[in-house]
């Protein structure tokens, strides 16, 4: 639902900012702090195989064309990109849709060779409600990224 701020109350923007800024305790943090992550393990992918990585980040770099790049470059593994890009398309929607809610079936896109107690852990937490949830798949989405990460000399 959309709010009408030229027809609100300076108390009723007042209470509505509270309520979505304050009070909320939604499934945006680990989703919003789950990209960052993802991102930064992505940068580190594309810096190793480049000869000048400065170059490349001196400007902005959307998050899809750095997946994209990683994998263009074969660090990135396919098994990867509909996962990382289904989470850019929940931050983009929360980014850009005021009443944006994620749906069970969009966090289901996060999953990939998922063992069989990553599976029902992430039951039990749909069960639990749609918070949890993101949260459970967000954290196994960000598991599967540091798997990506190894020492240059290893």
């Amino acid at each position: 639902m959309s709010i009408d701020i030229e027809n609100m109350s300076h108390d009723e923007l007042d209470q509505h900012a509270m309520e979505q800024l304050v009070f909320d305790s939604n499934e945006m943090s680990p989703l919003l702090k789950g990209h960052i992550f993802v991102e930064r393990v992505l940068e580190a992918l594309i810096a190793r195989s480049l000869v000048n990585p400065e170059a490349f980040f001196k400007n902005r770099v959307a998050f899809e064309l750095k997946v994209d790049l990683a994998r263009a470059l074969g660090v990135l593994p396919e098994v990867y990109v509909s996962a990382f890009k289904a989470l850019n398309n929940v931050r983009n929607n929360y980014a850009h849709k005021e009443a944006y809610e994620v749906s069970i079936a969009e966090l289901n896109s996060f999953k990939f060779d998922w063992v069989d107690t990553q599976n029902q852990a992430f039951k039990v937490a749909s069960e639990q409600g749609v918070a949890e949830a993101a949260r459970i798949a967000t954290i196994f989405l960000c598991w599967k990224a540091q798997l990506l990460i190894k020492p240059n000399d290893a």
